[in-house]
């Protein structure tokens, strides 16, 4: 009798020993955007602003203008929201910026194979979608690479500042060659969007469907996610996503948040 006990809390004990240890190598969590919860959500940009409304997060991005000539004119800006998980495991690093420095963190490890959700997301003057980025170092400087997943597109860019996002061109393209071309969609709008990674392994789906499947072997881990917002010229761009999920090893989350509605530091807006 005593033998058949011992076999049973041995088994409790390996099947709860097991969920354990699930739960902590495949981790997630998901942003219905009741609140903007502070404390997962960064902004790498100074011409967005990001206010949670009615269950929804919404950007709004405007070029700083230009003149040239007596052309008043504006440059496409891109700003990344970068998502931030509790786990601590972030390293600082500096981006140079004209002649200034700011500095940006990176998850350190990255995330090798994770799986990202959104829900009802959409723009208006402006395009919006997921970022995933690495740096490599091989290049000189800190700038870190991305691929953009947009609501419409695909496409690849090189950070170098506020603002100032590169193609992936020459020398650059001799070492960074993007695996997946330019490829358009007439949507800017969708109900459904998501993004699955596994170690350099990219697919993606858009309203249930595969838009796109390709390797980059040597872009992993992702050391940086979040959503990009693109703002043209003078107009006020304007996106908006009703739910985030993320989910995967590695990943670190905490049920606290912090219950603002809005970045202090975008409260001069």
């Amino acid at each position: 009798m005593k033998c058949i006990i011992h076999i049973l809390i041995g088994i409790v004990l390996f099947f709860v020993s097991g969920i354990f240890y699930s739960s902590v190598l495949a981790q997630s969590y998901r942003d219905d955007f009741d609140v903007l919860k502070e404390g997962n959500w960064e902004l790498w940009g100074k011409y967005s602003i990001w206010k949670v409304e009615n269950g929804f997060l919404k950007g709004w991005i405007q070029s700083p203008a230009d003149f040239i000539g007596i052309v008043l004119d504006a440059k496409p800006t891109i700003e990344l929201l970068q998502f931030k998980d509790f786990s601590d495991s972030y390293e600082n690093f500096d981006i140079s910026v004209g002649r200034d420095l700011i500095k940006r963190q990176i998850k350190s490890p990255g995330y090798e194979n994770f799986i990202i959700t959104v829900k009802n997301l959409g723009e208006k003057q402006a395009d919006f979608g997921i970022a995933l980025g690495r740096r490599f170092s091989n290049f000189l400087g800190n700038d870190p690479f991305f691929y953009l997943f947009l609501t419409h597109r695909i496409y690849t860019r090189r950070f170098n500042g506020w603002g100032g996002w590169e193609r992936w061109v020459n020398p650059f393209r001799r070492l960074r060659e993007p695996r997946n071309p330019d490829t358009l969609w007439e949507t800017r709008e969708l109900t459904s969007m998501e993004l699955r990674f596994d170690r350099g392994y990219f697919q993606w789906f858009a309203e249930g469907e595969k838009r796109a499947e390709f390797e980059d072997p040597e872009f992993s881990p992702i050391e940086i996610l979040g959503f990009v917002i693109i703002g043209h010229g003078l107009s006020v761009g304007h996106a908006w996503v009703d739910s985030f999920t993320i989910s995967g090893p590695g990943l670190s989350v905490s049920p606290q948040a912090k219950l603002t509605t809005t970045w202090g530091q975008l409260k001069q807006r």
